[in-house]
């Protein structure tokens, strides 16, 4: 939005880049806890196309890609329903330099200004672009090229059946993340991107490694229903001064950027299934509405010190909302979101599955809340993690600065 569309340039951009070298009641999906406020949220003075208002196509606002930080973390403050998060990786023999990398950001910063543009939308987004947001991040072995040591603040640790999974699954050069409310869209606007990267003959040597299609249930800031019935209860991080001191890199080169993290789960909803409806309750520590089990608002925070006429916590020492709370980690909060999935096959019936998606300025974080999750949160016995990944949210970029330019430019 005010972006001018360079649709010729863009694309030329793109590919000249590649030719160069080419929860259930938890604090995020499964993280417990409460949201302050389920208003949208934005920076003072930051559009209103960045709040994601609803319009009567059901297609959201235009966001602006442009800016000192990228679309996709804290704008829209409602998160777009449908989302296609697609992790890439350098070919065996085919490595991409500094410069290589350089003209590969720069072109899809500009490819990404091109698609979101509200104004002269490009011919290939007839529709236009709804609330399209398109967030570009890199993972530890790119990070480690911009700067000596910067990898290590987005590798993720060995948590709990992820040691089982193969290389591909818990690594990535490249990640995108495209989100819009418009079903259509994040499909479409991927096949565009991914143009000129991948496919045996393409210049770029990229593969992808993985990809997920997800959804989300209508709701109002970050708090939908999950797939196993119960409405998430979130804590967030409140404005944007808690999003500076949590989730916003301040110094550095990656200033602007932030850590991602992403894991994705299969759920065993047919043995959760098989539970009453208090036992369900119980391993969650909320009821389906969201009201903690220690009584309350469905959007208040659980009571941990609350207990019974004998002596037992009304929220269960291993239900999730007690594992997964902040509080005993000592730990900032995260901005984190949750999408439901289905994990489909010929001749198998679909089972569902759970992307959780979470945001902070310190990969120890996520990671000193999922290790205590691990160990102690009963939840924990009905999700199996199939992929996940730590990466660097890229800062922002703008016509005059391209995607990437303070990490690998010269």
């Amino acid at each position: 939005m005010g972006e001018e569309r360079r649709p010729a340039t863009s694309r030329r951009r793109l590919l000249a880049g590649s030719a160069a070298g080419l929860a259930v009641g938890g604090a995020g999906g499964f993280w417990a806890g409460t949201r302050p406020t389920d208003e949208p949220r934005t920076t003072p003075g930051a559009p209103a196309a960045a709040a994601g208002v609803e319009t009567a196509d059901g297609r959201g606002l235009p966001v602006p890609a442009a800016g000192p930080r990228q679309a996709g973390v804290d704008r829209p403050a409602t998160p777009p329903r449908q989302l296609s998060f697609v992790v890439l990786g350098e070919r065996a023999g085919t490595p991409l330099d500094r410069a290589g990398i350089a003209a590969l950001l720069a072109g899809l910063g500009d490819e990404i200004r091109t698609l979101t543009a509200s104004e002269a939308p490009d011919p290939r987004m007839p529709d236009g672009p709804g609330n399209l947001t398109v967030q570009v991040g890199i993972g530890a072995a790119w990070a480690d090229l911009a700067e000596t040591g910067l990898g290590d603040r987005v590798r993720l640790p060995t948590f709990r059946g992820s040691d089982a999974l193969p290389g591909d699954l818990r690594d990535g050069d490249l990640v995108l993340a495209v989100a819009a409310d418009d079903p259509a869209l994040p499909d479409h606007v991927v096949d565009l991107l991914l143009t000129g990267m991948t496919g045996p003959t393409a210049p770029a040597g990229l593969r992808v490694l993985w990809a997920q299609r997800a959804f989300r249930s209508p709701g109002s800031g970050a708090v939908v229903r999950n797939p196993l019935g119960f409405r998430d209860g979130i804590i967030q991080p409140a404005d944007a001064a808690a999003m500076d001191d949590s989730v916003w890199i301040a110094e550095g080169p990656a200033a602007g950027g932030t850590i991602g993290v992403v894991r994705r789960f299969s759920l065993d909803a047919a043995a959760f299934g098989t539970l009453d409806a208090e036992e369900q309750a119980a391993v969650i520590g909320r009821r389906p509405d969201g009201t903690p089990l220690s009584g309350g608002d469905p959007d208040g925070d659980v009571d941990l010190t609350a207990k019974t006429p004998h002596g037992e916590y009304l929220v269960p020492a291993d239900s999730h909302a007690r594992a997964a709370h902040p509080s005993f980690t000592g730990s900032p909060l995260m901005a984190r979101r949750s999408y439901a999935i289905r994990v489909d096959g010929d001749g198998t019936a679909p089972r569902p599955g759970l992307l959780f998606w979470s945001f902070q300025n310190d990969v120890g974080v996520f990671a000193r809340t999922q290790q205590r999750m691990d160990r102690v949160d009963r939840l924990m016995d009905f999700a199996a993690p199939t992929a996940e990944l730590g990466y660097l949210v890229l800062p922002g970029f703008t016509a005059d600065r391209p995607l990437g330019a303070g990490l690998f430019g010269t």
